[in-house]
């Protein structure tokens, strides 16, 4: 009898979960890359829309009903920023990424100009859609392409087609007191992860005497890299970090500088090791 009530008091205990296994979770990761990599198509086909309507319909309506040049402009600046805003606030609701921004919640002084590294595709479009008004300094191939010609010229963004020109385009914008976005390695970061910076940004500081703002990104994972496949999402859902620094006094690398090309050098420098340091020390932490 007392087996039996043994026998029957075992049979009624439950038993213990056993953990999933590896192929489970290998499983569970395999059908998260794929949601992720559906969402990341479907978001470049939404882009592409959105550049379709800024050129064919918005800018061609703003040219129409705004007459005057810098109503339409800021106009046009500020429907791309409630795309770009509502755009990335798309990527954090189908999970695609994780984004932390600090450092970046005040405007910034009229006629800064904002620096920061590249290492994605969608950086411009964080910025644009955080620091509303920004002016972004884009590459040529941007102002060709349908889709995203409309909103460049609409918005009367600063298209670098040759060093000089750009120089002084920019210091004019400075002037007026418009904030500018600009990627001092103007182009993605290599895959190496080496920084390496251009010395357009530091002579537009130098010779305007604005403040730069330097602004540090950074990434979990490699997404949408140089070598990146634009449909595959990475393996694991990115963190991306964005951090804005306090602004720098571009004028103090002139102080004692033999010549404004030799500052311009002492900035770039000052801005690499700040990236250099900034990235190295949230990466380990």
């Amino acid at each position: 009898m007392a087996g039996v009530l043994s026998e029957s008091a075992d049979t009624g205990r439950e038993k213990p979960m056993r953990p999933p296994s590896a192929a489970s979770h290998r499983f569970a990761a395999g059908a998260g890359r794929v949601a992720r990599s559906i969402g990341q198509i479907a978001l470049f086909g939404v882009f592409a829309v959105i550049g379709a309507l800024m050129s064919g319909l918005i800018v061609p309506a703003c040219w129409l009903f705004v007459r005057n040049p810098v109503r339409r402009a800021c106009a046009v600046r500020s429907v791309v920023y409630r795309l770009m805003c509502n755009y990335v606030r798309s990527m954090r609701a189908l999970r695609l990424i994780d984004l932390e921004i600090s450092g970046l919640d005040a405007a910034p002084a009229p006629g800064s100009l904002i620096v920061a590294n590249h290492p994605s595709l969608i950086d411009a479009l964080i910025l644009l859609g955080h620091v509303k008004g920004a002016v972004v300094v884009a590459k040529r191939s941007l102002q060709v392409s349908f889709f995203t010609a409309g909103g460049i010229r609409g918005a009367n963004y600063v298209v670098n087609a040759d060093a000089l020109s750009l120089i002084e385009e920019c210091r004019a914008r400075i002037a007026a007191g418009e904030s500018l976005v600009l990627f001092p390695e103007c182009t993605r970061t290599a895959d190496d992860g080496v920084i390496r910076l251009q010395r357009g940004a530091a002579h537009i500081a130098v010779r305007s005497g604005c403040p730069v703002i330097p602004v540090t990104i950074e990434f979990s994972e490699p997404l949408l890299t140089k070598k990146s496949r634009w449909w595959l999402a990475p393996r694991v859902r990115p963190s991306v970090r964005v951090v804005g620094h306090p602004a720098i006094d571009s004028a103090q690398f002139l102080h004692g500088a033999r010549s404004v090309s030799l500052a311009a050098r002492q900035l770039t420098e000052h801005l690499r090791q700040l990236y250099v340091k900034e990235l190295a020390r949230r990466g380990s932490a």
